[in-house]
């Protein structure tokens, strides 16, 4: 049994882990105002089709989600950085070779664990561990030139075929033109500290202490020990390098639990609510950042049309 300061460390660790759905990381490098597109593998994957989402995975959406980008805008910004990178590294006679999807990125069943594992059809395969998937991106086998021309020299300047390769690269180049001028720091910090706050906040409402309490005498009843559903996603025991039965049938209790208990339900309803108390102290600065998204996306989208 771990004590309060470790479990609330944990789970504060893995709730950071979960923002890339509820707020953004990183665009250009130390610029922390646009999320990241979540990884996820080509539409049609086998790994894509491996689950359908779970009744519990609705639950998963927040309102400080409405302060980050979609997949369909990150698909947009995307096309419009690789449009620019390849302009950049044309004028070195070389071309940017990366290929994304065709289509927006997909969420994959069971890969958000906010709230601990929600999906019983992939717990039921892949226990705690995270369901395969397919690469995000395929990148071919570069050159030293072509790495060199593509992310730059670190800590200093470079040259390729007597032109000078900008800071970053063309690479960082390309972001730094479409998100620089637009980045807006102060907002952006503002809806990670909500997104994690607000999460570490719910943990000591007394409705999610109590349905955790129901949870966790579900999970006894089912013969496994855990006082909360973080404690189970992150027991060594359901954590090794390899699946073991006893996992798998840990994980497949504690969604039914979840299920039988309502604590996806009540927790994210609480959190919600401690959210959008959170958004109203902060509405200029989130305001300001969904300005700055839109002049992001109006610029993306002249790039690529």
């Amino acid at each position: 049994m771990i004590g309060y300061g470790e479990r609330k460390a944990h789970v504060t660790l893995l709730a950071c882990a979960a923002l890339i759905c509820v707020s953004g990381c990183g665009g250009k490098e130390g610029d922390s105002s646009f999320p990241p597109s979540s990884s996820a593998p080509a539409p049609g994957s086998s790994a894509e089709r491996s689950a359908e989402a779970s009744p519990l995975e609705k639950y998963l959406m927040l309102p400080i989600g409405d302060y980050s980008f979609t997949a369909q805008q990150m698909y947009v910004i995307s096309k419009a950085e690789g449009k620019l990178t390849d302009s950049c590294m044309r004028k070195y006679g070389l071309t940017y070779g990366a290929k994304g999807f065709d289509s927006p990125a997909k969420y994959i069943p069971g890969t958000n664990r906010r709230y601990g594992v929600l999906n019983p059809d992939v717990v039921s395969k892949y226990g705690y561990h995270f369901p395969e998937q397919a690469p995000a991106v395929s990148v071919p086998e570069l050159s030293e030139k072509e790495i060199l021309t593509l992310n730059g020299q670190p800590g200093g300047s470079a040259e390729v075929k007597g032109v000078r390769v900008p800071q970053g690269g063309c690479l960082g180049q390309a972001k730094g033109a479409l998100r620089g001028e637009y980045s807006y720091e102060k907002g952006a910090g503002v809806a990670r500290s909500i997104a994690s706050n607000s999460f570490e906040d719910s943990l000591t409402s007394p409705n999610v202490v109590a349905a955790t309490s129901a949870w966790a005498k579900c999970m006894k009843r089912g013969g496994f020990s855990y006082s909360t559903p973080m404690q189970a996603l992150g027991a060594p025991e359901n954590s090794g390098n390899r699946i073991t039965k006893r996992e798998i049938s840990v994980a497949k209790t504690d969604v039914a639990c979840k299920l039988k208990t309502d604590l996806v339900k009540v927790w994210s309803n609480q959190e919600a609510d401690i959210q959008r108390s959170m958004i109203k102290n902060h509405r200029k600065e989130l305001d300001l950042l969904s300005k700055a998204h839109r002049k992001v996306l109006a610029e993306a989208r002249s790039i690529i049309h």
